[in-house]
């Protein structure tokens, strides 16, 4: 009996699946973006390609790559359980290469939305906006990846010394008003440097926003995020002699940080909390890797839009 349960709910699943790749399919893409599309498209396809060069072939070396085969196969390499959320981040394309002194293992992700016209507050405008914006954060997401797939095959094929990248992908925040997909990338080559592309989107308004575009202007907000968190670095510090974070440094004051930028990789958690994301020497010596400090939603609440 149970296994026959479980045949059905495959078979439905399967249908949905088919529906939601046909209609992501059939989303237009916007004049100003077309061009630039079919020229990336055309850069993917070489990715696409399976090919062994002869060195690397002589080297055992493996390349495997996994073409764009749709939503269906996307959602069953792993993504099954976001089913049922209106904004799902799915793995379009996989890029894997190993060699004695290479190695990559990259996720390409893609965002759909389901029953988007119904997933937007307001005019039919706003849900065109949000339609706009899901092709220009896959665009831009397609455009990043590629880039940094073929660096690390040029550098790959000449061999001469060691590499390796990572990219994966994670959906941090999906409340009533936002989703954030972070990009996680990781780059090595003789030593390893950590960096993220966060894409935040308003699905009440359907736009894309930046830190700045959360808070009311002239709220000093910038000011008030900032001072938080050189607190908690100066905390930080206090308590583990081996941490160590650009602030108050008197020796060589310009490396101090600056503090928040318009531009500025953050997230809601699940608390309504701000956690702001920092690169790899951003804030810190490398030693110290990525970093991300979480602002309580009561010091910044009373600035927000």
């Amino acid at each position: 009996m149970n296994k026959h349960m479980e045949n059905i709910d495959l078979t439905e699943l399967e249908k949905r699946l088919l529906e939601e790749k046909k209609r992501y399919q059939e989303i237009p893409v916007p004049k100003e973006l077309k061009g630039k599309l079919e020229e990336t498209t055309k850069k993917a396809g070489k990715v696409h390609r399976f090919r062994i060069p002869a060195a690397a072939a002589a080297a055992v070396a493996l390349l495997i790559l996994l073409p764009n085969t749709g939503a269906d196969i996307a959602y069953a390499m792993g993504n099954i359980p976001v089913i049922g959320k209106l904004f799902q981040a799915v793995t379009f394309r996989d890029y894997q290469y190993e060699s004695e002194r290479f190695d990559a293992n990259v996720e390409v992700p893609q965002i759909i939305v389901e029953d988007m016209d119904e997933n937007v507050e307001g005019t039919e405008e706003d849900s065109k906006q949000l339609q706009e914006t899901i092709e220009q954060v896959n665009f831009d997401i397609e455009e990043v990846t590629n880039q940094l797939i073929e660096e690390f095959k040029a550098s790959a094929e000449l061999g001469e010394s060691y590499g390796s990248l990572e990219i994966h992908h994670e959906m941090v925040t999906d409340n009533e008003q936002y989703f954030t997909l972070k990009l996680s990338i990781y780059q090595g080559a003789g030593s390893g440097s950590e960096s993220y592309k966060l894409y935040t989107i308003d699905k009440r308004s359907g736009r894309r926003v930046q830190i700045a575009d959360l808070f009311q202007e002239n709220s000093g907000y910038a000011d008030v995020l900032s001072e938080d968190i050189r607190n908690q670095m100066r905390a930080a510090m206090a308590e583990d002699e081996m941490k160590a974070y650009w602030v108050d440094q008197t020796d060589i004051p310009e490396l101090n940080w600056e503090g928040i930028k318009e531009d500025q990789n953050f997230y809601f958690d699940g608390s309504g909390n701000l956690v702001i994301v920092f690169d790899e020497y951003e804030v810190a010596p490398g030693y110290m890797g990525a970093q991300e400090f979480t602002v309580e939603k009561a010091v910044f609440e009373n600035l927000l839009k």
